[in-house]
């Protein structure tokens, strides 16, 4: 009788290999084959990795490399500011490893906190982060290698990650980056072959997940688990306990009743908007008594170049000056007919001659006067005036608007410009389709109206 076989001590990478061998092999058969084809199908675009430092984007590097035959593919990192300390540390670690591959880093110009600050802390209604901390440093890099055709972005997300991402498709036009076109060799990967691939392969990944996390995103993540949220405090306490005491600070000065259990109950997450208190987009406006096409507006914010910049989508500006006030003209970029006028007017005792003022109004030393010269759609016009005008008044030059220029026009260090060069007056950046990811600020007041009209919050 033949002596039973003892079992081996340990599972090692060859037996897992052996045991999922052809699972393994057409999954990453499948998803090479998946990169040659969007690159022959795009030949004008140039291919880059979304390297973000997790387990799905190191899979996507491995894969799109070995497709192209080069470790010459670009691998872009945006640094939230609110990486996982392990997560900085592996970047370096990547690198440092693999010096064949080309490397490009960037960041915004703000931190995470200094934002949370201007706009509130982001929300799972509200993530306005992504658009600022992520897509807007991704933005930067890609304009400057973009070519004429802009690029093919191999990103490491899966259907199985997310309700939201559940039926993603596989090839996706990025709203957030004009240029880049998105493309998911892994999307239909589960999480268990993603790590059986990593093990099998012998690749170096973040060691995060060895202290338990199961996705290695932002710190402070409002979609992060309780799980998650438990280990940030207990792995990184230094940053876990300033975020707490933000959060604590930000519960008083918006008047939460228990401001300790709003920031322990996750609570913070669920929120809309702003707290209360007036918003920053916040304008006040009257009619005019004696133009049916003239609205009056009153500003909190002093009026600068970059107010005039907001209307250069709109078409030509035709400055002026005269014995009321100064301002300027919009004209039709190919037509030359003039559009709307916008005036600042010195004379503060004419808005009460010719608007019916809230008594409780703060005047100030000055108004504007928009007048429309033009009958053509004019109701779509005026909101579309009021909206640049509420975005100048909310702005905290976050950068997410640069990000959906297809030109390049909008500049925002140190303040908002667009350059008239550039500008091609397509009107991506003026128009509500745009709005949720080209002003992260102005979307976030209106997210905030519309819930609170609905009752919710």
């Amino acid at each position: 009788m033949d002596t039973p076989r003892k079992p081996q001590s340990h599972v090692s990478p060859e037996i897992l290999y052996r045991a999922n061998q052809s699972v393994l092999e057409q999954l990453e058969k499948e998803a090479i084959s998946f990169v040659r084809d969007i690159v022959e199908n795009y030949p004008g675009r140039k291919p880059v990795v979304s390297f973000s430092g997790g387990k799905d984007s190191l899979v996507t590097s491995y894969v799109a490399r070995k497709a192209l035959g080069t470790d010459n593919i670009l691998h872009m990192f945006s640094d939230t500011t609110i990486e996982y300390p392990d997560t900085l540390k592996y970047i370096k670690e990547f690198r440092e490893k693999n010096s064949g591959i080309p490397f490009c880093q960037n960041s915004s110009d703000h931190t995470f906190l200094d934002m949370c600050k201007l706009i509130g802390p982001p929300s799972r209604i509200n993530a306005w982060c992504c658009s600022v901390f992520k897509s807007a440093p991704i933005a930067s890099m890609v304009n400057q290698i973009k070519g004429k055709h802009g690029i093919i972005s191999f990103e490491g997300i899966r259907r199985r990650e997310s309700v939201r991402r559940r039926n993603r498709e596989r090839v996706y036009i990025n709203k957030k980056i004009v240029h880049q076109l998105s493309a998911y060799p892994i999307l239909d990967w589960r999480e268990v072959e993603v790590w059986l691939f990593i093990l099998t392969k012998g690749l170096s990944f973040n060691q995060a997940y060895e202290k338990g996390f199961s996705r290695v995103g932002c710190m402070h993540c409002p979609n992060n688990i309780p799980y998650n949220e438990y280990l940030v405090k207990t792995h990184y306490v230094q940053p876990a306990q300033k975020w707490t005491s933000f959060l604590l600070d930000y519960a008083k000065e918006t008047g939460k009743v228990n401001p300790s259990n709003y920031v322990m109950s996750g609570a913070w997450k669920t929120r809309v908007g702003e707290g209360q208190g007036k918003s920053s987009a916040y304008i006040r406006k009257v009619p005019c008594l004696k133009n049916v096409n003239a609205m009056h507006f009153l500003l909190d914010r002093e009026v600068t170049d970059s107010f005039v910049d907001m209307f250069k989508p709109f078409g030509r500006i035709e400055e002026f000056h005269d014995n009321v006030g100064e301002g300027f003209i919009v004209k039709e970029a190919i037509t030359n007919e003039p559009q709307f006028m916008v005036k600042r007017v010195k004379d503060i005792a004419l808005l009460r001659r010719e608007s019916k003022v809230d008594p409780s109004w703060e005047l100030g030393n000055e108004f504007l006067c928009v007048d429309l010269l033009t009958t053509k759609d004019s109701h779509h016009l005026m909101q579309a005036i009021e909206r640049q005008i509420r975005k100048f008044q909310a702005c905290v030059l976050c950068g997410a608007c640069a990000g959906i220029c297809p030109t390049n026009a909008i500049l925002i260090n140190p303040h908002f410009k667009i350059d008239e060069e550039k500008c091609i007056h397509c009107r991506r950046c003026i128009t509500t389709k745009f709005l949720r990811d080209s002003c992260v600020a102005l979307h976030s007041n209106q997210q905030t109206r519309k819930y609170r009209a609905k009752g919710k919050g």
